[in-house]
């Protein structure tokens, strides 16, 4: 089966595991444990997509954009042409205040654009994440720009704080299916414990990246996985990789 197009990451072993890249306008998964560098590897896929000449969009649920970008910017001057959506939670006060949910009339903004202190909470009017308002939002946005590329940074966090218990598989279910009707490559970041467990979105994706990670006495050895891939051929060893000033490199 031959796809018009695959999408790289710029690291050489890794887009040769996949076979030359993602299949383009899929969804598909970053999974491992806290600290493994899944959102620096979303992060160079955004980045070796804009030197192709694919717009893409961060959509930032853990960390402030400020943060982000203190943390991105040994990966070059490229980091500031991404484009940011600051999707984190507004906390007022500690009481059951009703805020507002996420306004469809924010907007993405480049990094370029971000000031070195945190966005501020409003005194009044603060924005509540959910998911059903977070795809709205997207909605909005995707017909005011067209991207190519897209990174949730994390599908573990939206997941803890904007999903009620009964609602969650049909919410994750939703999202997934719109990302894909909008013809967006998409990378969900996952937090995964020792043992990986089943998980309706790794059935949901069309593939997973897993990071894993181990101490040994020398300090971490770290190795990366194509755990699944579906519609193509791809490399099912492991390969070590390692998280140098410019970025993570794979061996």
């Amino acid at each position: 089966m031959t796809y018009a197009r695959r999408l790289r990451f710029g690291l050489p072993i890794l887009d040769e595991m996949l076979q030359g890249g993602l299949v383009a306008e899929r969804p598909y998964l970053i999974t491992g444990p806290p600290g493994s560098g899944k959102s620096l590897l979303a992060a160079q896929f955004l980045i070796q997509g804009l030197k192709e000449g694919d717009r893409g969009l961060l959509v930032a649920l853990d960390e402030p954009p400020n943060e982000i970008k203190a943390n991105l910017r040994p990966l070059g001057a490229k980091i500031e042409d991404l484009d940011v959506l600051d999707a984190n939670s507004d906390i007022l006060k500690m009481e059951p205040t009703p805020v507002m949910e996420l306004s469809t009339e924010i907007r993405p903004f480049r990094f370029r654009d971000i000031p070195a202190a945190i966005r501020k909470t409003p005194d009044s009017g603060g924005v509540e994440i959910s998911v059903h308002s977070l795809q709205n939002q997207l909605k909005v946005t995707f017909r005011r720009t067209t991207y190519k590329r897209l990174v949730l940074d994390s599908l573990t966090g939206l997941k803890m704080f904007t999903m009620k218990d009964f609602e969650e598989q049909i919410a994750v279910q939703s999202f997934i299916r719109f990302l894909t009707e909008n013809h967006v490559t998409s990378l969900l970041t996952m937090e995964t414990g020792p043992q990986a467990q089943p998980a309706l979105e790794r059935l949901l994706t069309r593939g997973e990246i897993r990071l894993h990670r181990e101490r040994v006495p020398s300090g971490l050895e770290r190795w990366v996985s194509v755990e699944k891939y579906r519609g193509s051929k791809h490399d099912e060893g492991y390969r070590k990789f390692s998280i140098q000033d410019s970025g993570l490199y794979v061996e």
